[in-house]
């Protein structure tokens, strides 16, 4: 299994001859939203240019409909006949905007032959779940590759503490950037969540995206890093790829 951080969430995953683009945020550096008032997002250039980034997809995967995990550019660049794998509550959202193959996940749906199927998460406290939305994360499994587990836009919570517990998987991927809404979150993990999932994940490596590239985030590479250095058991289990950086497992 390879895995390629593109930018912030966005990535690319081949798992067992399938590649899957992952919330493609494709907007230009600062062409997105201001979520803080300090800048515009994205804060950073694509690591690859976008024909690099769509080249060999057999299916996009999407988390929720927030616009740093599919945005107008993503939607306007990726070709309408690509499969669009999602929630079931965001499928129609999707199909309005001109897919032709959305299919809902759910329980279980394969693609070629990855198993995929989605998990529950919550983005952040129970304060701002009204305007922040329901978001889900998906686990993925192939024959001979190891269980992946991302866990999408959410905070460690109970969801996600029983498919560590339950599942057991082998890769687990988080978003680590903490971030605010209106003074409120954190709405993804921050680095204490981060260095709390690994010592609940076994032996599993915890990859750790979703980093400097978001106006509002309140956690960066360097915070994790230095945390993960003052002694965090584990740590040696701890990737915190730089964009573009792909990943063998």
């Amino acid at each position: 299994m390879l895995i390629q951080l593109i930018r912030s969430a966005t990535l690319k995953v081949e798992m067992a001859g399938t590649r899957l683009l992952i919330d493609p945020w494709l907007a230009e550096k600062g062409q997105g939203r201001n979520h803080s008032g300090r800048a515009l997002s994205p804060l950073v250039d694509l690591s690859l240019s976008v024909v690099e980034i769509l080249d060999g997809v057999d299916a996009v995967l999407v988390s929720h409909l927030h616009s740093d995990h599919f945005d107008e550019v993503a939607q306007q660049l990726i070709p309408k006949r690509t499969p669009i794998l999602c929630h079931g509550r965001d499928a129609a959202a999707i199909r309005a905007r001109g897919f032709e193959q959305v299919l809902a996940v759910g329980e279980g749906i394969d693609l070629g032959s990855v198993h995929i199927r989605t998990t529950d998460g919550q983005h952040g406290p129970p304060e701002v779940l009204e305007a922040m939305g329901a978001v889900s994360g998906f686990l993925l499994s192939a024959k001979d590759e190891p269980l992946l587990y991302w866990a999408g836009d959410t905070i460690l919570c109970s969801p996600v503490e029983a498919v560590l517990r339950n599942e057991r998987p082998g890769v687990v991927v988080v978003h680590g950037c903490g971030a605010r809404w209106e003074g409120k979150g954190p709405l993804v993990m921050d680095g204490e969540m981060v260095l709390h999932t690994l010592r609940l994940s076994g032996d599993a490596t915890v990859v750790v995206t979703h980093l400097d590239a978001v106006d509002h985030a309140t956690v960066s590479r360097a915070d994790i890093r230095r945390l993960a250095a003052a002694g965090a058991n584990g740590a040696d289990r701890l990737l915190i790829p730089e964009d573009g950086e792909v990943l063998t497992f």
